[in-house]
């Protein structure tokens, strides 16, 4: 009985491996988010507060030193963000204290990606 267990145990621990493998390879260079449903959770959330580009009117006149979502890619790569919007961001600003979000993988995903269509239209304006 314990064998079979084990044949069972390292079976589905193969499988399992496989099955991670060819998610990653049929993925392999997708991008991984969508920027339409990237936008929509920064209307949402973050632009409620941060401007898309730096010298754009900040939304809430309160808020003044909140970054705009363009100059993130350009400070920092955008993948770093990742755990952080995992687990929930808490920042401050203006002595003010950022709500705390927490997002899906797939948010994550849409809301980088978003993100990074803003960097790079940033950087094709200051060219």
């Amino acid at each position: 009985m314990q064998k079979i267990s084990l044949v069972i145990l390292v079976t589905g621990v193969v499988a399992a491996g496989m099955w991670g493998i060819s998610d990653y390879l049929s993925r392999k260079g997708e991008e991984h988010g969508d920027v339409t449903r990237g936008q929509s959770i920064a209307e949402q959330t973050c632009l409620r507060c941060h401007a898309k580009f730096d010298g754009d009117p900040l939304p809430d006149p309160s808020i003044t030193d909140a970054p705009a979502l363009a100059s993130f890619g350009q400070r920092w790569p955008l993948e770093n963000l990742e755990e952080a919007l995992a687990e929930g961001i808490t920042v401050s600003h203006d002595n003010m204290t950022m709500p705390e979000f927490s997002f899906t993988p797939e948010s994550i995903a849409d809301l980088l990606t978003y993100m990074e269509s803003l960097t790079r239209e940033a950087e094709a304006k200051s060219k």
